[in-house]
């Protein structure tokens, strides 16, 4: 009976540091696509814009920052399609 309980326990603590190692590795993961998703925006922009642009938003503290763009983002998403075919591309 203790032989039982014992391979119980040993295969729940296996379990559990199989648990911590895939947790840390979709942490990894998780950092590696956030990385990747900078690194494709900035290629969006110049190196130069993306580093004023980043400058600017530790500046005004990022969350005032993400607040303005998204603001910004809005009056553009609802402007009329007119007036955004006249815009220089």
């Amino acid at each position: 009976m203790a032989g039982k309980l014992d391979k119980e326990r040993e295969a729940i603590a296996a379990a559990e540091r199989e648990l911590v190692e895939r947790r840390n590795r979709l942490v990894e993961m998780e950092r590696e696509e956030r990385e990747k998703e900078l690194q494709r925006l900035v290629k969006k922009l110049t190196v130069e814009s993306a580093i004023a642009i980043l400058t600017r938003a530790v500046e005004l503290k990022p969350k005032v920052a993400l607040e303005a763009l998204e603001a910004v983002g809005e009056k553009v998403a609802h402007r009329p399609q007119r007036e955004k075919a006249l815009e220089p591309a």
